[in-house]
């Protein structure tokens, strides 16, 4: 397959809800009781997933005040459930019916008595317990909103989805007036009280920065009760099945203890139950320093981030010598993203109440006209690199969104003509001239400079320590933090950790934040694009800016972040290197053929060393670091050599005596849709172990394993084929895991749902396995759907066929209970793709966004010359349904030329002002 290039190039735009207000910083409200209830729940291990028995504890303060079971009559057996009344009685522990359990201990702990309700993964537990349950509405759309007890004067609780490891969990307002009719007379009214809910899952994931499941936090945590294996799950019940199941609840309690305790080391106002992410971490550093957000802080015409925003490109990764071995020096940039922030002085923009606009063609004419590789040695440049350029491309090179694929919008550096003119950040068009010596040409420049700091700033002690004082007017946040971090990894403090999660969650992504929401049909939203107009259009796809929005700094972090790259892949041309692959912040250096590889390496740490004159922080050396896996444990160099397949799939490794590879890291992507086929302690036979932890390695062994299959095939001078059939498991059906995790994916399960009673369907939150059908398998399995023929006219069309089956942790067991979703037939196995079949063409992935990119080419790759003819304005870059889900167009405006769109569009006056304070 030849790809061809695309004319069609697509620009983010700015677009909010049609009656969008900037949310105002809020007060830390009135923080939980000392109450708590912990609960966990057992299902059926069917497609429903229907609540069993659960466990729980109320607390108050540390001392257990309640602890009891709860089960779901009819679920169990007469003798399940005499077991179960034995045992509550041998352990003292009081027994309740599921709805006793929801009135009496959830809602009277968690609502009537302000406590914290605590467990792990609570979306599915909550949706477990729940009498019924329906489509959250108002700012919770989007998610389920659950009924725990039938009456009106109880509240319900909301769930929205928002990532694997993280949604907002919320108490609806009650169906009956809280407030006293006196109260409401004067003009009172009582403050709707929405929870306080603790999920162990997502509290780990944003303070470690890393997923666990309960049994690798505990793990993790060193709690002194630890998870038990079960493996009677969905069989009778059993003592030693209870046992397991009360077991979970203790732990989740040591869990949240410990977690809590480590949380409370930040010394932040901020509730433990509002921290959804690692930027919600960042988020309540910069508020307990008093800083507030862009749209809170200044009058912003928003319109006028519509030029902006048409400059985000994210970050850059890409191919230049695919499906080839080379030899490379593996480097990395310090800290990227809190780097160029320091560099670029970006922190006053932060603490600034909003930012001065001002016209500087002329300033960034000569800039460019002069500029040259040793100016950007120089720290003082950067800061002079805050400004969005308008250019007329005419084969320049520069980021490019397209569907080179003819189907997904990614990005490519590559050489752009258009007959029309583009906003691009400084940044990029400098990179233009570094990486080819020709500078685009400048129509108009805008500079960008922060307005006077912010009143009521206030210094800060990073856990309560003084050493580790922040003050915002004084200190350059970014560089404050890696310095801290420098400090505290060189004493062995393990706060460094901590340091580090904090720097990332406030460097970057929550200045780029959009919300998105899923409407059920159309709504009006207002699209701002290049223009910096206001234009109104209808769509279901609605997104409004975070909190802490802030596009200027999005736009220039990661225009700095691909500058600091195009700088790196000049240096290794100057000194007469290559390089493999590009990853965000990431080169491989790679060693031209030909070359002594003592030479080589003197060349390579040439490029490395020109760095060290932009380094800002207090630790002397460069900023573009040698990473540890180009040496041995001990430290002495050894040769490595990268596979790069396309952008973000390769893998670094030694060679050892016996020519084998040897994996130092490789990459996951496009394989963890897939659930594991084998686990962990069943490798392939003949795979030699990895001398390096998996996590440090960056996959699952099962990754692990195809990846050396992969380089022993290109090893041997064969790239073109992969063995996929190294392992039994491989025969297997591939399964992928379904969530319904919104009304959205929760529909695909309709059929299946109708007529049935609640404990009978698939809820909320339910998981389960999906699996692909092999290309011939509808007309293949065409016998075995059962389909009433038409009575007259056209044949009815056959339906496809829909994969799906009860979750089993082995694949295997899964596909031997595979029935259609649409239908509810049963599926035979060998209709199914197996791992064998889906892995197959993976070590041909194409690089499509560049010549020489396709399924079996090898060598160099080329940048394409991209001649736009049209100009489509999107959203997020990838727009799915939830988590996992068919794909949404993300087009925000269905428009093929927005200058034509333009042209027809009813336009508000233009606005001329320069100062956006």
């Amino acid at each position: 397959m030849t790809y061809d290039t695309p004319d069609t190039i697509a620009l983010r735009c700015y677009t909010e809800k049609l009656h969008f207000k900037p949310r105002k910083t809020k007060a830390r409200g009135i923080g939980p009781s000392e109450w708590s209830v912990i609960f966990d729940t057992e299902t059926t291990i069917d497609a429903a997933q229907a609540l069993r028995v659960g466990f729980y504890q109320i607390r108050r303060g540390d001392t257990v005040y309640e602890e009891g079971a709860f089960y779901r009559p009819g679920s169990l057996t007469p003798s399940e459930l005499t077991l179960l009344q034995s045992y509550c009685e041998q352990h003292r522990l009081r027994l309740r019916t599921v709805k006793e359990f929801n009135a009496k201990v959830l809602l009277l702990i968690g609502y009537d008595r302000r406590g914290t309700i605590i467990g792990f993964n609570l979306p599915f537990d909550l949706s477990r317990i729940a009498l019924n349950y329906g489509e959250a509405r108002g700012s919770m759309r989007g998610g389920f909103s659950f009924t725990l007890v039938d009456r009106p004067d109880q509240p319900r609780i909301r769930v929205k989805h928002l990532s694997r490891s993280a949604a907002l969990i919320d108490f609806a307002a009650p169906g009956v007036q809280e407030t006293a009719r006196s109260g409401r007379k004067k003009g009172r009214k009582r403050a709707r009280f929405r929870g306080h809910f603790i999920d162990l899952k997502t509290i780990a994931t944003a303070l470690r920065s890393r997923s666990f499941n309960l049994r690798g936090l505990c793990d993790e945590l060193g709690t002194r009760t630890q998870k038990q294996d079960a493996d009677d799950h969905g069989g009778p019940l059993s003592e030693a099945y209870l046992d397991y199941a009360r077991t979970d609840v203790q732990a989740s309690w040591e869990c949240y203890r410990a977690l809590k305790s480590e949380y409370a080391r930040h010394r932040l106002d901020r509730g433990l139950h509002q921290i959804l992410s690692e930027a919600s971490l960042g988020k309540a550093y910069l508020q307990q320093m008093g800083v507030k957000p862009l749209l809170e802080a200044a009058e912003i015409d928003r319109a006028s981030f519509g030029p902006i925003m048409s400059a985000y490109y994210g970050g850059r990764a890409e191919v230049r010598l695919r499906r080839v071995i080379s030899e490379v020096l593996y480097t990395d940039f310090k800290s990227m993203y809190p780097t160029v922030n320091a560099l670029m002085g970006l922190w006053r923009f932060v603490i600034a109440h909003g930012y001065i606009e001002r016209d500087g063609t002329d300033e960034v004419r000569a800039l460019l006209k002069r500029i040259d590789r040793c100016d950007l040695q120089e720290r003082e440049t950067w800061r002079s690199l805050i400004a969005l350029v308008r250019i007329k491309p005419d084969s320049d090179l520069l980021p490019v969104r397209a569907a080179y694929d003819g189907e997904t919008n990614t990005i490519g550096v590559n050489y752009l003509t258009y007959d029309g003119a583009l906003w691009y950040a400084l940044p990029d068009v400098i990179a233009a001239k570094v990486l080819t010596g020709k500078a685009p040409e400048v129509l108009e420049a805008r500079i960008f400079e922060p307005g006077p700091p912010q009143d009521g700033l206030k210094p800060i002690q990073l856990f309560g320590d003084p050493a580790f004082k922040i003050d915002p007017l004084r200190d350059d946040l970014f560089m404050r933090l890696v310095d801290l971090r420098d400090q505290a990894k060189t004493k062995g403090d393990g706060r460094q950790r901590a340091i580090k999660i904090l720097t990332n969650a406030i460097a970057y992504g929550i200045y780029i934040e959009m919300q998105r929401d899923n409407a059920p049909k159309k709504e009006p939203i207002k699209v701002a694009g290049p223009d910096g107009v206001f234009l109104e259009f209808e769509t279901t796809a609605l997104e409004q800016p975070g909190n802490y929005f802030h596009p200027l700094l999005g736009v220039m972090i990661t225009a700095a972040a691909r500058l600091m790259l195009a700088l790196a892949e000049a240096q290794a041309e100057a000194q007469g290197l290559d390089w493999a692959f590009c990853d965000t912040d990431s080169l491989a250096i790679a060693r031209p053929e030909g070359m002594g590889r003592a030479d080589f390496n003197t060349r390579a740490q040439a490029v490395v060393d020109w760095f060290q004159p932009l380094n800002p922080y207090a630790k002397p050396g460069s900023i573009l670091q040698i990473e540890d896996i180009n040496s041995r444990a001990d430290g002495s160099p050894q040769s490595l050599h990268a596979f790069p397949i396309s952008a973000k799939r390769y893998a670094l490794f030694n060679l050892n005596s016996e020519g084998e590879p040897v994996i130092r890291k490789a990459s996951a992507h496009g394989l963890g849709h897939l659930v594991p086929p084998y686990p962990d302690d069943d490798p392939a036979p003949g795979v030699p172990g990895p001398i390096d932890p998996l996590t440090g390695i960056g996959v699952r062994r099962w990754q692990y394993d195809f990846w050396f299959h992969i380089l022993m095939r290109a090893i041997d001078g064969d790239p073109d084929q992969a063995s996929c059939d190294y392992h039994p498991a491989l025969k297997k059906a591939a399964a992928m895991r379904y969530g319904a995790t919104s009304p959205g994916l929760l529909k695909w399960m309709a059929a299946f749902n109708e007529g049935k009673q609640i404990d009978a369907q698939v809820r909320p939150f339910g998981f389960m396995m999906t699996f692909m059908v092999n290309a011939l398998a509808n007309r293949a399995g065409e016998d075995d759907i059962a389909m009433e023929p038409p009575k007259r006219g056209r044949p009815s069309k056959r339906p496809d066929v829909k994969p799906i089956a009860s979750y089993d942790p082995d694949p295997e067991i899964a596909a031997e209970k595979v029935f259609c979703r649409a239908s509810g037939d049963p599926v035979l196995k060998d209709m199914l793709r197996t791992y064998e079949s889906a892995l197959r063409a993976y070590h041909l992935s194409p690089e499509a966004k560049f010549e020489n990119g396709d399924f079996l080419d090898r060598g160099r790759t080329k940048r394409r010359h991209v001649v736009a003819r049209s100009v489509q304005l999107i959203g997020k870059e990838a727009n799915g349904v939830g988590e996992f889900g068919e794909a949404e167009d993300p087009t925000l405006c269905k428009i093929a030329d927005y200058g034509s769109a333009l042209s027809s569009a009813v336009r508000p006056p233009a606005q001329s002002a320069t100062s956006r304070r």
